[in-house]
Order: structure tokens, then C-alpha cells, then sequence
């Protein structure tokens, strides 16, 4: 209890300073004033106007909110009668919880950690059972939903390397923490012995493998494969490489990558799929000028108009992704060679195909590292490194037998944690 008390002299002590910050980022900043005012324990009265009982869960920020969009229908399930919030610190991950949340349930921003902000939100809320979704512990939320009698469980709970060095400096604090929630979920048994390290009791930990794992559940069959393979003009003995989800900047990487493979393996083929398909005419003359001739795929109508064998083929459509992975040799996932932090590499991994990426993933760091531990995903920093990885994997049947049948193991080792968590949930407040 020490512990808890000394934070809270040091709040006090830094609030002169953090309370006009607090003050002036919601009137100039991004986030919108009633973001702020969320974040103060001002909840609106509208929100606030069901009776059923109620469950909170918090997923900080993007690649939390990926997690959460699988738990809170998990959630919904086994807990029919109850009505859900869901809380994010971040505007991103707000703006991604209220798309998928929809009327089934209110999105609502977390609040900042003082005892008094605290106070109003959950006090205002009133959860039964607060669900904190991968590495979100704040001191004095968990005392005040304590208080206030919730039941609280971590879900597809993941501790960093860093979390291990701050619980090392801080470990009364983070003891005492631990000793709020009653049960803990994580994703692995890294992240388990982890948990423990910060002071968890081992009986209230448990591994159920990550949520995110539960958003791939369609398979492309073989039929679909071939149809777009014809469609695009790619033979049957030409690999193909396929770039996904793209960014500015990233393209020229990967053509330079592309030009580079061609000399080991010469009839080997490229499509790209940037992030945005409104692009195709800027990437159409990026092509052109690294020597290769670019066929969009909405112009790929019938046989007559194949691409030639100098092609790279721009994916100008939505849809079609997961096929495109599912036929190709290896890809690239974008967004992690610039700033964005990375797109969803699971589209990729889900047919069996070695995934490359930036060394920006932190909105997907857990299912990277995932993939990176498996030996089924490799980063890469330049088109040096893209280059000699695909040759290598191009040049080895081997590797790709290996990895696909890894990454069977490692999708049938996660999948279903949703709704594992779900019913953990309903025994703990059973």
C-alpha cells in the first residue's frame, strides 16, 4: 500500500504542470474536447442511459483494439445480459472501436490516472467485471474499480522487455498491481513467466494464446488461386512475389528489391498492392521508371490483355488480398519500412507463405514477434535485406514446406483464444 501512496504524492506534486498540458492539448490539440473531458471522468449522461449491467474493457490504442474486436463479441456471448463499454487513451484506436463496436455496446476514452478522474469514470459506469486487454495496469483505476468491488482480468496479456526493466525499478509498485487482478490471460508462456517476474500470483496465471489470431478464419481454396493467377497472367511455374498494404517510399524499395531477385531467379513475378488504391497512377510511373512495364488489375478483363513478362501488376482492387497471398511465394507486408507501424501480417501467415516486414510493427509488435520467434516472419530494413531473403526462400522448397507447416502449428497453438477468454471471464464471476 506504500507503494500506491507514494504515487499518488507524486501526482499531486506534478499535477500544476500536467493539469494545464491536460487543459490545453484538449482545446488546441487533435484529440477532441470531449475526448478530454472522457479522459477527466465527465462520461455523457447519454451514454450512460442503460440499465443492464455493465462490463469495461480497455485496449489502449490500435493494435489493442484489433485484440478487443474479437474479445468483446466473445464477451457479448457469455454475457448476454450485460452492456459493454469499451475504453481506448489514443484517437486512432477510439475511432477504430466505435466502427466496430457500432450500437452494440459504448465507446468511451480512459481516464487520465488521478484518483479523481478515476473516480468519476468508473463510479459513473459502475463494470462488474473490467477487462484490461494486453499491458494496460494504472494504479489508481485498478484501486478505485477495487473499491468499488469490480472483478478484474487481463486478456491476451503480453509483457515486453521493457515492461521487465520498468517492473525491475518499480517492483513494490508493480507487486502491488498484480495483486489487484484476479486473473491473468496471456498470450504465451514468455509472457506468463513475465507476469509472474512482476510479482503475479502463478495460480492466477494462465496461457490462452492471442485474440488476434481469431480474425483469419476463411480459407482461399485452391480454385480462387488458380482464377486469379490466370486472371493476373501469372504461369503456374512463376513465383510470385506479392507486396502488401504499401506506403509511399516503400514501393521504390521494392522494386529495387524486385530487380535484384530477377538476377537470381529471372521468372519470378511482382505484384503490388499498395494501401491506398487510389495510388496505382503514381505507382504506375514509379514502375515505368525502374524499367518495368505496370498492368492494373482492373484492366486485366480476359486472357487477350495478359500482362507482359517484363510486368509488375498493381492490385487496384479491394478484396482480393488474401487471394493474392494465398498464391504467392513470399511477401511483404508494408507500413513498417516508414513511420505507420506497420499492417496486419496475419492475411499473410494464414496460408502457410514467410511474411517479410519493417522494423516499424509497433501496432502489431506482438504478432510480429510471434512470427519472428516461429521462424515464419523476418524483418528486413532495406531492399538489400528483402532482396537476398526472397532469393533465399525462392531458391529453398524446403523452407517454404517448413513454414508452412510452422505456421499451421502456430495458427492451431492461437486460434480460439477469444472465446477462451470469454468463458475464463464467466467462471471468474461465476
Amino acid at each position: 500500500m506504500l507503494a500506491i501512496i507514494i504515487y499518488n504524492l507524486v501526482m499531486v506534486l506534478i499535477s500544476p504542470i500536467l493539469l494545464p498540458v491536460i487543459f490545453l492539448r484538449g482545446y488546441f490539440g487533435e484529440m477532441t474536447r470531449n475526448g478530454v473531458g472522457e479522459r477527466m471522468g465527465f462520461i455523457p449522461r447519454r451514454k450512460l442511459k442503460g440499465t443492464k449491467p455493465r462490463i469495461w474493457v480497455h485496449a489502449v490504442s490500435v493494435g489493442e483494439t484489433m485484440a478487443a474486436k474479437f474479445i468483446c463479441p466473445a464477451l457479448q456471448q457469455q454475457f448476454q445480459d450485460f452492456e459493454i463499454f469499451q475504453s481506448s487513451t489514443t484517437d486512432t484506436g477510439h475511432e477504430q472501436a466505435t466502427k466496430f463496436m457500432g450500437d452494440t455496446g459504448q465507446v468511451i476514452y480512459f481516464p487520465y490516472d488521478f484518483l479523481l478522474f478515476d473516480w468519476l469514470s468508473l463510479t459513473r459506469v459502475r463494470p462488474q467485471l473490467l477487462v484490461l486487454v494486453e499491458t494496460e495496469l494504472w494504479p489508481n483505476f485498478l484501486l478505485v474499480a477495487k473499491l468499488i468491488g469490480c472483478k478484474i482480468i487481463m486478456v491476451n496479456g503480453r509483457i515486453s522487455e521493457r515492461s521487465i526493466k520498468g517492473g525491475q525499478r518499480f517492483a513494490p509498485m508493480y507487486r502491488w498491481m498484480t495483486a489487484q487482478v484476479d486473473l491473468f490471460l496471456m498470450q504465451g508462456q514468455v509472457d506468463a513467466e513475465r507476469i509472474i517476474m512482476l510479482g503475479a500470483d502463478p495460480s492466477r496465471v494462465r496461457v490462452e494464446g492471442n485474440a488476434k489470431f481469431d480474425q483469419v478464419d476463411s480459407v482461399v481454396s485452391l480454385g480462387e488461386q488458380l482464377l486469379l493467377r490466370g486472371t493476373l497472367g501469372f504461369n503456374r511455374d512463376e513465383p510470385v512475389l506479392v507486396a502488401g498494404s504499401t506506403h509511399p517510399g516503400e514501393e521504390e524499395i521494392i522494386l529495387r528489391a524486385f530487380r535484384q531477385v530477377k538476377k537470381s531467379v529471372p521468372n519470378v513475378r511482382l505484384l503490388i498492392a499498395p494501401r491506398q488504391i487510389n495510388r496505382a497512377g503514381e505507382i504506375s510511373e514509379l514502375i515505368i521508371s525502374h524499367g518495368f512495364s505496370p498492368v492494373r488489375r482492373t484492366r486485366l478483363h480476359d486472357k487477350s490483355m495478359s500482362p507482359p513478362p517484363d510486368a509488375v501488376v498493381i492490385l487496384d482492387t479491394i478484396g482480393e488480398l488474401a487471394s493474392a497471398y494465398a498464391l504467392c511465394a513470399a511477401a511483404f507486408v508494408g507500413g513498417s519500412l516508414d513511420s505507420t507501424g506497420g499492417h496486419n501480417i496475419l492475411e499473410a501467415l494464414a496460408p502457410g507463405k514467410p511474411v517479410l516486414f519493417g522494423p516499424n510493427m509497433s501496432n502489431f509488435r506482438d504478432i510480429a514477434q510471434i512470427a519472428l520467434d516461429n521462424e515464419v516472419g523476418f524483418q528486413v530494413v532495406d531492399d538489400t535485406e528483402i532482396a537476398a531473403k526472397w532469393v533465399e526462400i525462392l531458391q529453398s522448397p524446403k523452407i517454404l514446406v517448413k513454414i508452412a507447416q510452422k505456421t499451421k502449428e502456430v495458427f492451431q497453438q492461437q486460434k480460439g483464444a477469444s472465446a477462451r477468454c470469454a468463458r475464463a471471464a464467466k467462471d471468474l464471476m461465476s
